[in-house]
């Protein structure tokens, strides 16, 4: 048999996104019914029903004024300075000989 003659078949599909917030809907309602409608397939909507949900996490910048963002930068940067003197600080207590962290 010639090489020319195999091909390989892809069998990956790519999976669907969807919003948490529907999937969320559809748990707390304990109806498919807002997700068919809006053409999501009933086995996909079954399943929210039946699996455990997942924790999302937010960020609260996204809802932040463009006037409070830039001081929330500064003092996060600040915060970064202080941790990485802190971490340097460590690395030598820890390099001097006979030291130790008990």
């Amino acid at each position: 048999m010639s090489g020319r003659y195999l091909t390989k078949l892809s069998t990956t599909r790519t999976r669907q996104k969807y919003r948490h917030r529907l999937r969320d809907l559809v748990r707390s309602a304990g109806d498919i019914s807002h997700a068919t409608r809006l053409g999501i397939p009933r086995s996909t909507a079954y399943g929210w029903l039946s699996t455990n949900q997942s924790e999302v996490v937010t960020v609260e910048v996204g809802n932040m004024d463009l006037i409070l963002l830039p001081r929330e930068v500064l003092v996060l940067r600040k915060r970064i300075e202080w941790l990485v003197a802190l971490l340097r600080l460590m690395v030598v207590v820890l390099k001097v000989p006979g030291t130790t962290l008990d």
